[in-house]
């Protein structure tokens, strides 16, 4: 064979192995778990304003901030299906879905991916944490990338574990008094009842129209603060439509709803400027959750009936909250709540008009959402300003969120309290749980998937490079001789 033929027959060879191993290299890449990362290029951070994500399966961002609290118990119980991001629990909490299976905690099925970075603690509660026969609550599911697993719970009382506790790789604790298992959100009531005084100070900007079960409300001229509306609970109550027109771009809303009268809304849609975005597939979803809060700052109960989507975070220091329909925001309740609508869900969705209930990137850090420009209030009246947090508890791996704010309890442990860290689990072995999608027995959607095509491409393009190389090397050589 002439020095040409085995020269290309050698660069064959090469082209096939750098082929192969290119193949090869993205199999393996398939084959190792990788942490479900947030979107490219927002590694660790939160959502910038107005690019607050739309209902999705992958974590997408991380938020150390509170998703949920109540400052009484809370139950999940009928056929309720998940709760993403951190809850926060003054009282006791209890999971006793009516026909068994799984209530999915801080990460879920589909939701807005903004949760609790791996092994930071999802579930806190200053009472006892009690789970019915036939129920599993799944705490962090699929977080199995390290170097902390899973999702950490913290229990001031005891553990009734009749059913299923499953951290996957995050450690529990129990027997820590209510203000070691909420520490540092053993005040956050009180930033709830400050925060909602604050706002409520504040002079309408805009107009509310109530028409049959439409409430429509039309926004003022721009003021680089919040558009405030305000509403009776009377008018409001019985509602089930929500449209906001005129509102300046950016813009996050304040509703004020005032009076000390039950309210019960049963959402179906919500708009803004006549244009849906309380539906799945809305371009504008998770941008509109994350604008609008509800404040009742008086109101002794609130409830969501039926099975729609409420737009917006709820602010509401009095009240207990019965929910049969999904939040898409913030709930911070003073008193119990309870869900208990067939596949009904809490997305966390942080509200933008607060630096206090923003998403927050690391225990009592900042997040991309800047504080809002300082507004006017009624007369008489100044903000209040929230606490700094706490230093996190001596020995917690991953300190517990940011704000800082209402101790339901106050008891201290009367005996060492009992840990119960679980070895990390082994990555990319935990099985999938059940979803909110179809009533919480379904499965989470595995992380990674989304990767496959990627990978493959990689590998393809490494080895395609991988043969240029060759050629051009060999094509020079053989030009020499």
């Amino acid at each position: 064979m002439s020095n040409t033929g085995r020269a290309r027959a050698r660069l064959g060879s090469a082209v096939a192995v750098a082929l192969a191993l290119g193949l090869a290299t993205a199999g393996n890449a398939l084959a190792v778990p990788f942490a479900p990362a947030p979107a490219p290029g927002t590694a660790r951070t939160c959502p910038a304003p107005g690019q607050e994500p739309g209902i999705g399966h992958e974590p997408r961002f991380l938020d150390a901030n509170v998703a949920l609290y109540a400052g009484g118990d809370y139950t999940a119980d009928g056929a309720t299906a998940e709760a993403e991001g951190l809850l926060v629990i003054g009282g006791n909490a209890t999971f006793a879905k009516g026909s068994g299976g799984t209530f999915n905690v801080g990460r879920v099925g589909a939701g807005s991916g903004i949760l609790p970075d791996s092994g930071a603690v999802m579930l806190s509660v200053g009472g006892n944490l009690t789970i019915a026969r036939g129920t599993r609550v799944d705490v962090g599911h699929g977080l199995t990338a390290g170097p902390r697993y899973g999702g950490a719970v913290r229990v001031g009382g005891e553990i009734d574990e009749k059913g299923d506790l499953e951290t996957n790789g995050g450690s529990r604790a129990s027997g820590l008094g209510a203000r070691g298992a909420l520490a540092p959100y053993d005040t956050f009531g009180d930033t709830v009842r400050g925060e909602s005084a604050s706002l409520g100070a504040l002079e309408p900007t805009g107009t509310s129209v109530r028409a049959g079960g439409t409430v429509t409300f039309t926004g003022g001229e721009a003021s680089g603060g919040p558009q405030v509306f305000e509403i009776s609970a009377e008018r409001l109550d019985g509602a089930s439509s929500f449209d906001f027109r005129s509102i300046p771009e950016g813009a996050s809303v304040v509703v004020n709803v005032t009076g000390g009268k039950p309210v019960g809304l049963s959402p179906l849609s919500a708009a803004f400027d006549g244009e849906r975005v309380d539906a799945y597939d809305s371009a504008r979803f998770g941008e509109a959750a994350s604008r609008i809060l509800y404040n009742f700052e008086a109101a002794p109960s609130i409830t969501l009936g039926g099975g729609g989507n409420f737009m917006g975070s709820i602010l509401a220091p009095k009240a207990s909250a019965d929910l049969t329909a999904s939040t898409n925001g913030r709930v911070y309740v003073g008193g119990d709540l309870r869900t208990h609508g067939s596949g009904n869900e809490t997305h966390n969705y942080p509200w933008n008009g607060s630096s206090t209930f923003s998403c927050k990137t690391t225990p009592g850090g900042p997040g991309t959402t800047p504080a809002p420009k300082p507004t006017p209030t009624r007369p008489g009246t100044e903000p209040s300003t929230p606490a700094p947090s706490a230093t996190p508890p001596a020995g917690e791996a991953t300190p517990p969120v940011t704000p800082e704010t209402t101790a339901p309890g106050t008891s201290e442990p009367s005996a060492p309290p009992t840990e119960d860290a679980s070895a990390p689990a082994v990555p990319g072995t935990t099985a999938p749980s059940p979803s909110a999608t179809d009533d919480g027995d379904g499965s989470l959607a595995t992380t990674g998937a989304q990767f496959t095509p990627y990978a493959v491409a990689a590998g393809v393009l490494a080895a395609a490079g991988a043969g240029i190389l060759v050629l051009t090397r060999r094509r020079r050589t053989l030009g020499r001789h």
